[in-house]
């Protein structure tokens, strides 16, 4: 402690610095003045977060069971061009025919809405508000499981990523949506298959127990594949009968395979049987008509991976499943490596071309751009806002705004300006330790805030400034 004291008294105040490093050290007026906020301070500050007299009910997900106040309101995190309101009028349109056809949201974003965080809380909300069943869109094998799907597979399924260190047996470009394929025989290393080869393979879905009511009903299977050097069988059974099964032909540059269901099955088995294996881009469950709300997190993403990939495919599948809303939360991954204020706009400019590159292949999609939220770097013995994180933010700002985007502010949604250790601290806690990423409570708690925004704009445009409350009646028949 003595020697400890020492460093301290005689450590430079501004730290350190050895070329890119810069070493620091608690002064020891920062060592003992520091203490630990008792929960009378603790309570203090979240008053000034949380408005304590509107308290949100439960969720019937097995994952959450906390009740929490309504975050206080707070400025300025929608924003709009004009430019940009007619396509998000015509998903609302969209969403008033919803009994009637399929509204289909696409959310992309980095590691904080892996596991269907966030992206489960508005897809519950609106299915209620506007019918639909099913969780959408997920791969054979996730990066993080998510907690709406109940998949398992046989063990020779492997995953293969389209952005960060991608397998270098891959020689293409053709990912799919979800920018990531699944197969259970090895990519072929040349355009011959020997006769003498033969693989298996099956996937077994069951219904989701800790979910929302209306994620764990479903009419619809979905596969997305491609398939090249050989033909390949499969077969579809739910609860033990054959529904359907044939032949995945040679060369089939995209296919979607679609078996529909009277009432919801307690298991489906997807079995396929051939030298080769098609690549699985991706499997949906969902309703006939309705809400879907895909869940697509890209762990380790900057958002700037679209423009690299093979456009036909992107371009057919995209196609098919028609979105009438992308939702693109990204910028987290980028704060380490943003030195100032350039290089920020540079990262802003990068995210604008790969806007542009999705609007042109969803020229009838709504875009709506979410901000990173506060992100915290330990300073001596505090925990502080990244100090580029507000230049990140005005470059997606900006970049948004310019392409005809919506931009939602998260940032400012969670306080602004060091509130991530708020929420940390909170009773139960919000954030993580890392004070990076939501806890499920915390997710919860975005996710029903970009949800309450979504519908204001709503009622603001259908001429009804007060949102109903009523929401439309779970009708599906689907239980066994």
């Amino acid at each position: 402690m003595a020697l400890l004291l020492l460093v301290m008294v005689v450590f430079p105040t501004d730290g350190i610095q050895l070329g890119s490093f810069k070493l620091e050290f608690p002064s020891a007026s920062d060592f003992f003045s520091y203490k630990v906020e008792d929960n009378t301070n603790k309570i203090k500050d979240l008053q000034e977060l949380f408005d304590s007299n509107i308290v949100i009910s439960e969720i019937d997900s097995t994952l959450i069971k906390h009740k929490l106040d309504s975050l206080h309101k707070y400025r300025k995190t929608i924003q709009i061009t004009d430019k940009g309101k007619p396509a998000l009028h015509r998903f609302f349109d969209a969403l008033d025919n919803a009994q009637n056809k399929k509204v289909r949201i696409m959310h992309y974003g980095d590691s904080q809405i892996e596991a269907d965080r966030i992206t489960s809380i508005f897809r519950n909300e609106l299915q209620n508000k506007f019918g639909g069943n099913g969780v959408g869109l997920f791969s054979v094998i996730d990066v993080a499981p998510k907690m709406s799907v109940n998949i398992s597979y046989s063990e020779n399924w492997r995953r293969f990523s389209g952005f960060g260190q991608k397998d270098s047996t891959v020689k293409h470009n053709k990912y799919g949506a979800l920018i990531s394929f699944c197969r259970y025989a090895p990519v072929p290393s040349n355009n011959t298959i020997p006769d003498t080869l033969h693989y298996t393979a099956w996937i077994k879905l069951k219904k989701p127990r800790a979910s929302y009511s209306r994620t764990k009903n479903y009419n619809q299977l979905n596969i997305f594949l491609t398939n090249s050097l050989t033909a390949v069988n499969y077969k579809i059974e739910a609860d033990g009968v054959v529904l359907e099964e044939g032949k995945i032909n040679a060369n089939t540059p995209f296919q979607v395979l679609k078996t529909n269901f009277s009432s919801t099955p307690e298991e489906i088995t997807i079995s396929f049987e051939g030298k080769d294996s098609p690549n699985i881009l991706a499997l949906s469950l969902e309703g006939n008509t309705g809400v879907v709300a895909d869940n697509i997190p890209l762990r380790g993403s900057s958002g700037t991976v679209f423009s690299q990939l093979e456009q036909t495919l992107l371009s057919n599948m995209y196609a098919h499943l028609n979105p009438d809303l992308i939702i693109l939360e990204f910028g987290g991954n980028v704060m380490p490596y943003i030195k100032d204020e350039k290089q920020a706009i540079e990262y802003g400019n990068w995210f604008k071309s790969q806007v542009n590159r999705l609007k042109s292949l969803n020229p009838n999609a709504a875009f709506i751009v979410i901000g990173p939220g506060d992100m915290s770097v330990k300073e001596k013995t505090e925990f502080v806002t990244y100090p580029n994180l507000e230049f990140v933010r005005d470059a997606l700002k900006d970049a948004s705004l310019s392409t005809g985007c919506m931009f939602w502010d998260m940032y400012e949604v969670m306080g602004g300006k060091n509130s991530m250790p708020k929420w940390v601290n909170a009773e139960p806690s919000l954030a993580a330790s890392d004070y990076i990423h939501f806890t499920p409570l915390g997710a919860k708690k975005i996710g029903e805030e970009f949800y309450d925004n979504l519908i204001r704009m709503y009622n603001k445009y259908k001429g009804n400034p007060t949102p109903k409350t009523e929401t439309l009646p779970d009708t599906t028949n689907n239980e066994h």
